[in-house]
């Protein structure tokens, strides 16, 4: 399994807190509502919307992160593959030609295959 990482504890973090303001919430809600129930509906109203709108921001800023996260280590991965590729090719320039004219004659041979004449 995966370590967590720092951004992934302090995204865990923020979703408990927002868990245990939640959970406060309800209470006093809870409270205020048996004490008078026809303001209640209004309240809860107000206090669901707010809190799915912190629930929905922290969801789509955590996104936002992974998905950050995610495509600089595949511009990190594509980059350091194509330096080796480089490198390898100036080191064996005829081994490079020798693979690259071996690719396309099973190229060719693939493509006539599928073409019947």
């Amino acid at each position: 399994m995966a370590k967590k990482t720092k951004t992934q504890t302090d995204d865990i973090a923020a979703v408990e807190e927002l868990m245990q303001d939640l959970e406060s919430r309800l209470r006093r809600l809870n409270a205020r509502t048996k004490a008078d129930v026809s303001g209640g509906a209004d309240d809860i109203t107000d206090f669901v919307s707010q809190t799915l709108g912190r629930i929905a921001a922290q969801v789509r800023d955590t996104a936002d992160a992974a998905t950050d996260t995610l495509a600089d280590k595949a511009t990190d991965a594509s980059t350091d593959m194509i330096k080796k590729i480089w490198e390898e090719m100036q080191r064996r320039p005829l081994t490079t030609l020798a693979l690259a004219a071996a690719a396309g004659y099973l190229l060719g041979l693939v493509s006539k295959q599928d073409n019947p004449d």
